[in-house]
């Protein structure tokens, strides 16, 4: 018996040696550098072997790992995934006393869908939290998650809030966090389910390999399933669907930006797009492919590998809606290889029946990037001739009116810049130079409005790059008519102090995420894990809460706060919610959803 357990303790030790051979000889060189700003492989640890795997064989490591074998991919997925960390499976049930019942939909407001209304003004009308109560606002529970990146942000109907984690949905009741029901998907799940306003008692959701799920809200039972066709493996669904009518917009963003890092890929063939999924069937009503179709353009130099192009212009924000003029608007991300595409980083109007563009302004040409050009190595030949600057948007495109009644676009780039848009033509009808900008925002996200000015979160957040002027990461007011910025809020440095509670991400200052605001506050998570509340009037600091902590949650799963990134705060009557964990861009992990309110 002892020499049976020598035996199977020496085996695994061998295993687990060929598992670090393995991670040092193909992972270590992109993930352990923090100029790419990737996600470590300390913090890769959250996801669960079979995660891992996926991501080798059907994800954005697909490419990558082409030259492994199965057996190699899975040495490497079990090596990465051995951790103290619980995973959400191995939490405890938390079960609510008693069903779902209608009355618990209609009798508290909402916040629907990733942008609050179809205009993405993340602006939530029916609250009573202000700058004279802010200071009774205190946690009441938290749930944990099994990922290090809490990207998908939760949406809440009434007396419910709809969760992401992983591969399930949760629906929780919102006073105390225990669970109605839960819904296990085919894939992962990346962004907010958005509800079906036609009903209000059925939910969309669209996980990572394009399958398009309509729920029961009152017991997440299936009504109907169906999959968005795409051209490419790459393609993702990295923004939120949104719903009006008989239609819901699908976003098409793609990840072969990361491909391309590797000199044997034909960079670049995908293209960002839209898809029209039709409410009551699950028919695809269309498919919108941004670029054209691409052509041979050449072959790299010393590698002789074909290059392709136009492609890229991803759709990385989700998409806003005009019922009335039945248009979709929302920005694009960057060509993929040169020549830079004239739908590239740009804004784009479309006819919401038939897919068809109506308008495209472009607002930075020349715009072609991949991951590539950030390996010295590799950089000569994979990059594309015009290098970037990587300046697409990434932030939801938010639809306003003027004082004179007149309907107006408001969007924010990577760049830094803020645009106003006239709604039918495309115009630029001014522009702000608010941050100074980077490959990870300027602004990043998702921006806010109370339909009198705009208020911008700011990044500039430096990586490896030089930067002509000083980064100014913090708040900003805009002034709707002619783009003065009528207050800054300089985020301090708060990182010397600060570590990561869970793997090797660093902090960082900046306000990336999106954020919201009612009434007379703003809501603002920092990269640094400060959770904060602002006054509109002036953008003072009116409540913090530090996020950066262990906490212990509803559902059992031990959880940590980190750097908070993408999703923005959900505001519902005198409560908040917010994400906190984001370790994609080499930040601080965390695996943590908070719930808060007033006394």
């Amino acid at each position: 018996m002892k020499r049976s357990l020598y035996l199977l303790f020496f085996i695994s030790q061998l295993a687990f040696a060929d598992g670090e051979k393995l991670v040092s000889e193909n992972c270590a060189s992109c993930h352990e550098d923090e100029n790419l700003n990737l996600l470590s492989l300390s913090s890769m640890t959250y996801l669960t072997q079979s995660e891992l795997m996926y991501v080798l064989q059907n994800g954005k490591m697909k490419q990558q790992a082409s030259h492994l074998s199965t057996e190699e991919k899975e040495t490497i997925a079990k090596y990465i995934a051995q951790s103290e960390i619980v995973k959400s499976d191995s939490g405890s049930t938390n079960n609510c006393s008693k069903a779902l019942e209608k009355k618990d939909l209609e009798q508290s407001s909402s916040w629907p869908s990733w942008g609050y209304d179809n205009f993405n003004t993340r602006n939530q009308r029916f609250s009573s939290i202000n700058t004279n109560n802010i200071k009774n606002l205190k946690l009441r529970w938290s749930f944990g998650i099994g990922s290090q990146d809490v990207r998908a942000q939760p949406i809440v109907i009434g007396d419910v809030v709809l969760i992401s984690d992983s591969d399930s949905l949760h629906a929780l009741n919102r006073k105390d966090g225990c669970s109605y029901w839960k819904f296990q998907s085919k894939a992962r799940l990346r962004n907010a389910p958005v509800l079906n306003n036609a009903d209000g008692e059925s939910i969309f959701l669209v996980d990572s390999d394009f399958e398009v799920y309509k729920l029961n809200i009152m017991n997440g039972e299936l009504i109907w399933t169906t999959k968005i066709p795409v051209d490419y493996e790459s393609n993702i669904p990295s923004a939120s669907p949104i719903q009006s009518g008989n239609y819901l917009i699908v976003p098409i963003s793609t990840y072969e930006t990361v491909l391309a890092m590797d000199p044997r890929h034909e960079c670049c063939k995908t293209s960002g797009g839209i898809a029209a999924v039709g409410v009551d069937s699950g028919k695809i009503l269309w498919t919108h492919r941004i670029e054209e179709e691409p052509k041979s353009i050449g072959k790299g130099l010393i590698t002789r590998v074909k290059k392709f192009a136009p492609s890229g212009s991803a759709v990385w924000n989700a998409p806003g809606i005009d019922v009335t003029d039945k248009r979709i608007f929302f920005g694009t991300g960057q060509s993929l290889q040169s020549p830079a595409s004239q739908y590239s980083d740009a804004i784009i109007s479309m006819d919401l029946e038939s897919g068809e563009k109506i308008w495209a302004t472009q607002t930075l040409k020349g715009d072609a990037y991949n991951m590539g050009c950030e390996i010295p190595g590799i950089r000569r030949m994979v990059c594309p001739k015009e290098k970037g600057p990587d300046f697409d948007f990434g932030a939801s495109v938010i639809q306003s009116k003027d004082k004179n009644g007149r309907k107006i676009l408001l969007a924010g780039q990577k760049s830094g810049w803020v645009f106003k848009l006239n709604h039918n033509t495309g115009e630029i009808l001014w522009k702000s130079k608010v941050g100074n900008g980077g490959v990870l925002g300027g602004v990043h996200f998702g921006m806010t409005t109370d339909n009198n000015n705009l208020y911008v979160p700011i990044s500039d957040r430096e990586t490896n790059r030089d930067y002509d002027k000083e980064a100014r990461p913090g708040l900003y007011a805009v002034n709707f008519e002619n783009g003065e910025i009528l207050w800054e809020y300089p985020l301090d440095s708060v990182c010397e102090s600060r570590k990561a509670l869970y793997g090797e991400g660093k902090c960082t200052t900046g306000f990336s995420a999106a954020i919201s605001m009612t009434n007379d506050v703003i809501f603002a998570g920092a990269l640094d894990g400060r959770f904060s509340a602002h006054s509109s009037e002036d953008g003072s600091k009116i409540w913090e809460f530090d996020t950066l902590r262990n906490f212990k949650t509803v559902n059992g799963v031990p959880a940590v706060g980190g750097s908070i990134d993408s999703a923005g705060p959900v505001i519902v009557d005198n409560w908040v919610f917010v994400n906190s964990g984001y370790s994609q861009h080499g930040q601080m992990a965390g695996n943590v959803i908070l719930a808060f309110s007033l006394d």
